[in-house]
């Protein structure tokens, strides 16, 4: 129930979550029996009562002044304001150095009545627009002094100044709390992400080749190493055959010397080489024995047969034959006069060869001269055909 009687002289409308712009809610108008001490207001809400001075009496909530004080103290008026915080938020032109570039400045602020009787005496009506204009009012001059690419510098310039002069709205009795954020204009923004998406597309393009150039280098760098490899490999390869061509060289050289001596020489190193033939060996061996003997016999032979041949010259041939007959008898094989004494060569790269025996001499049997030698030999020519060892 209304506790005055008639309507009011102004009123707005609001609830309890209606954005204000005016805290003020109803303006009445009290006549010496107008007002009814009835508790129907709100109990967040504050009565300024105006006296027929001029001044003004708050009656802050919960406190409602009674019939006789309002008679008493001669009241003809009484404002009923709103006492709750309401946020506001805005944006502001700033001007730059620059009149063509502005910035944009985010202003977010809360108002809430702090002194209603202030309030009401200063005839404010529009809350947000009073504070902005005083915000705007103390930031445009100083905004003017940087270019519109210093925003950092201009939005902390203006927070220093703005704050320097004092709280917003404390004149009007408004308690405020405030913020502000500067940037420039969308067009300087986005020619800025633009320059900075250039920037960012050729720092990846230089990225992209240097590592596009890493990437050749080292592959550059593996095939000169494996080149450089493949020659080493190459360069082995030949001195390996180079090596293995001269072991055969050596092989063929010693072999071809073994072989033009024959006899017994070349069929031990047939032996040593393959000892599972040492029964052909044997076999073969006393065969080319068997066939030099005979092959002597039948030389001395026509030697002595021939007549042509002179008696001291049979001397030699004599005690070569008892000296192979001597050997026979004692199971030996008839050396080889060119071998006598000299040790077997060596195989390259091989194990020492063991030294060749001396063959027995063959049994040949020296028959007599036919006849005697017509002429002495010379005294001093006995000794011409004597062996070696003989005494």
């Amino acid at each position: 129930m209304n506790p005055f009687h008639g309507p009011p002289e102004w009123e707005q409308p609001a609830g309890r979550h209606t954005p204000l712009t005016d805290p003020v809610l109803t303006v009445r108008q009290i006549s010496r029996f107008g007002f009814v001490p009835r508790r129907l207001t709100r109990i967040d809400h504050a009565l300024v009562f105006a006296t027929p001075s001029g001044r003004y009496t708050t009656a802050l909530p919960p406190i409602r002044p009674t019939r006789a004080e309002i008679i008493s103290r001669r009241y003809t008026a009484v404002y009923e304001v709103d006492m709750g915080v309401h946020p506001v938020r805005a944006e502001l032109s700033l001007p730059s150095r620059n009149d063509a570039l502005q910035f944009v400045s985010v202003v977010e602020l809360s108002w809430q009545v702090g002194d209603p009787a202030v309030f009401v005496a200063s005839r404010h009506r529009d809350v947000p627009r009073l504070l902005l204009g005083e915000l705007e009012q103390a930031a445009r001059t100083v905004a003017r002094r940087f270019p519109i690419t210093d925003s950092t510098e201009a939005e902390a310039e203006v927070l220093r100044t703005v704050r320097s002069r004092g709280p917003l709205g404390a004149q009007a009795g408004l308690l405020v709390t405030w913020t502000l954020r500067l940037h420039r204009d969308q067009d300087n923004i986005e020619h800025e992400q633009r320059m900075q998406r250039i920037g960012h597309e050729a720092v990846q393009r230089v990225h992209e080749e240097r590592q596009a150039m890493a990437h050749d280098f080292e592959k550059l760098r593996r095939e000169l190493a494996r080149g450089e490899q493949q020659q080493a490999l190459l360069l082995q390869e030949q001195k390996w055959r180079t090596e293995l061509q001269d072991a055969e060289l050596a092989k063929v050289d010693f072999y071809q010397r073994q072989l033009e001596q024959g006899g017994v020489r070349a069929w031990a190193l047939h032996l040593a080489e393959h000892p599972e033939d040492s029964r052909l060996v044997m076999q073969s061996l006393r065969q080319d024995q068997l066939s030099m003997i005979r092959a002597k016999a039948e030389m001395v032979t026509q030697l002595l047969n021939s007549d042509n041949v002179e008696g001291y010259e049979l001397e030699g041939p004599k005690n070569l034959a008892l000296r192979a007959l001597h050997d026979i008898l004692n199971h030996q094989l008839p050396a080889d006069e060119t071998g006598r004494g000299a040790p077997a060569p060596r195989l390259p790269l091989s194990s020492e060869w063991p030294e060749e025996p001396e063959p027995p001499l063959p049994d040949v049997r020296v028959p007599e001269a036919r006849h005697q030698p017509r002429t002495s030999p010379p005294t001093h020519e006995q000794d011409v055909y004597l062996p070696k060892d003989m005494p």
